[in-house]
């Protein structure tokens, strides 16, 4: 548990760091252009994801030069996480197509996974002034007061959907049909955020063909999610994966309060 400690210490002083770097017009700043995603597709990525995942590593290897960072900017095919041992994973910014536009729907993703099992987790929103953070077995805190999960009556249960996919025919009646209300969030993190906070009790993505959920999108997200009684699955049911190549992960998910019964929304929503 030390070294959990230690590595929140960590984050919490480098959330500190990218604070004062957002302090400035980034958001505003930044010029968008284009990469080739992990999916083959074209995706939007701006200097600010590549200046904020710099940041990161540099400041983390100052104090943990034995921990392998993964990080999406620094993604390659061959890349795999360690069974044994620690690795720090870190998404820049989720998101990144909402900030380039100036929405506030985006976060810096901060996690260290442990022989697979993450054990400690940030998620930053700087421009909402919002940090998340958890080491596993302490709960959650936002804004270094311990957060609880939030449930809704059933006839007002909402599920944080992303808005692109609730216009989709298909997507939008299987919603429907599960009897909670469609909520439109747009990124991954955002969508654990809404739920961390009450302000939806489920989230949900339908796996798309040349769409992925990958893992330095959902690892500090499900630690967090996990510390307030809540659950993460892949949309089959399956855990969300931590080894191998499936660390790029195409099948959809499901998170949910602990108030929801899981397995039960994963049977109406599939």
């Amino acid at each position: 548990m030390e070294t959990e400690k230690r590595i929140l210490q960590s984050f919490h002083a480098l959330a500190n760091i990218l604070e004062t770097y957002f302090s400035f017009e980034r958001q505003i700043m930044a010029t968008a252009f284009f990469k080739t995603g992990v999916n083959g597709s074209k995706e939007i990525v701006t200097e600010v994801d590549r200046e904020v995942e710099e940041i990161c590593i540099k400041f983390l290897f100052s104090f943990f030069p034995e921990i392998p960072v993964l990080a999406e900017e620094h993604y390659k095919k061959e890349s795999v996480l360690p069974r044994k041992g620690w690795v720090f994973i870190i998404d820049p910014i989720d998101g990144t197509a909402e900030f380039s536009r100036g929405s506030s729907e985006w976060s810096i993703s901060l996690s260290a996974v442990n022989n697979l099992t993450p054990r400690v987790g940030m998620l930053l929103m700087p421009q909402d002034n919002l940090r998340f953070a958890s080491c596993k077995g302490m709960g959650v805190t936002c804004n270094g007061e311990a957060i609880f999960s939030k449930g809704q009556n059933v006839g007002r249960r909402k599920i944080a959907v992303s808005p692109r996919q609730i216009q989709i025919p298909e997507f939008k009646t299987r919603v429907q049909l599960s009897g909670f209300k469609s909520l439109p969030v747009s990124t991954l993190t955002i969508k654990i955020v809404s739920i961390l906070l009450g302000r939806s009790d489920a989230g949900v993505y339908f796996p798309q063909e040349g769409k992925s959920a990958n893992v330095w999108d959902y690892a500090a997200a499900i630690l967090l999610l996990e510390e307030i009684g809540g659950k993460m699955t892949s949309l089959d049911g399956s855990s969300m994966p931590f080894g191998s190549q499936r660390i790029i992960h195409r099948d959809g998910w499901l998170a949910t309060n602990k108030f929801c019964d899981h397995d039960q929304l994963l049977g109406d929503l599939q």
